[in-house]
């Protein structure tokens, strides 16, 4: 079933604007100075819930990815589809040179590949060969459904907002041929996990030791999700 539903997401449900648009999303390095400055900004010039929101929400990606995923994938060393699948479409946005932001490259046409063949065998090409790689669980969906989980705790109304990119972003890892489903489904439930865990575990702290260590602050802000 992981395997079927692969082959449709990445060769079966596709189209030109999809692999740039999925690709584009997909592509940390490109977006990743804009989400630094919106990051800065909110800190800058927010209100003590969204920094505290900010600040959760590095906590949850910690959590989620960088020890629940990072351990995963170093246990389970499942391969990419790439790698074992022939026929997978590796889809990457388009290049620029090293010297220039990678958010340029969404000038260019995605660069489609095919790492083992434009076929799809029966069999993989070397079945008796024992690959290893760092396939599950999917990073982008844990981070992502991370911070979205923590958005929707921290702002029930408007929080919810960010949820569809999360889910396009994870939906991407499967379309540009870098996950299996499973793999992002299990990235998305350890970033809800880690997401609902790094707010209880912040609220917990704020209301044990937030009036011991800061004082006048928690006397203004007494919860942390809640304003006084």
């Amino acid at each position: 079933m992981d395997q079927q539903l692969q082959i449709l997401i990445n060769r079966v449900w596709i189209a030109p604007w999809a692999d740039r648009f999925l690709a584009s999303i997909s592509n940390y390095a490109a977006w990743a100075p804009i989400l630094l400055i919106l990051v800065a900004l909110g800190l800058l010039f927010g209100s003590f819930k969204f920094r505290m929101m900010i600040f959760t929400a590095g906590l949850a990606v910690g959590i989620s990815d960088g020890i629940c995923v990072n351990g995963l994938k170093h246990l389970v060393e499942r391969p990419r589809p790439s790698q074992v699948e022939p026929g997978v479409r590796v889809v990457e946005m388009g290049g620029v040179s090293r010297a220039l932001p990678r958010i340029l490259g969404l000038s260019s046409p995605p660069r489609v590949t095919y790492p083992l063949g434009n076929v799809i065998p029966t069999k993989g090409p070397n079945p008796d060969k024992v690959v290893t790689g760092k396939s599950f669980p999917s990073g982008h969906a844990a981070n992502n459904l991370a911070v979205a989980t923590v958005l929707l705790l921290f702002y029930p109304r408007r929080g919810w907002i960010y949820l569809p990119i999360a889910l396009l972003i994870a939906y991407s890892r499967i379309y540009t041929g870098a996950h299996w489903p499973l793999d992002v489904l299990a990235g998305m439930a350890l970033g809800v996990a880690g997401g609902w865990m790094a707010t209880r575990l912040l609220q917990w702290f704020w209301k044990s030791f937030g009036r011991r260590l800061f004082p006048k602050l928690a006397d203004l802000h007494p919860e942390i999700i809640r304003e006084a």
